[in-house]
């Protein structure tokens, strides 16, 4: 018996879109839906992991999420649109998510 696909995301550690897509994950309660990998420069899972991404993405980034068995998606928004459409969530309502994206100033009025 095969044991069912879990998602698998790969994460760069200092990497900005890794973290803005980890945020959104934990604020939006869905960081148990995928298995982390993370990975910093020169670490012994580096080569690993972007040999293994290598073998079947034309260009190697992070964050990168393997949705089902060969099956992946790159570009942290990407991930961020798929999983908030998936679970219904409301990505302008995620405080911390903004916070991140927009900075920490207030915004300036029009």
């Amino acid at each position: 018996m095969s044991a069912e696909f879990r998602p698998v995301l790969y994460l760069k550690d200092k990497c900005p879109w890794c973290l803005k897509l980890r945020l959104f994950l934990l604020e939006a309660g869905l960081a148990d839906l995928v298995e982390e990998r993370f990975f910093a420069a020169g670490d012994e899972a580096e080569a690993g992991i972007r040999a293994y991404l290598g073998a079947h993405l034309e260009k190697v980034t992070f964050p990168t999420v393997e949705l089902a068995p060969q099956q992946f998606l790159q570009d942290s928004q990407a991930i961020i649109d798929h999983y908030a459409a998936q679970a219904g969530v409301d990505v302008a309502s995620l405080k911390v998510l903004d916070q991140y994206v927009r900075g920490p100033a207030p915004p300036t009025p029009d």
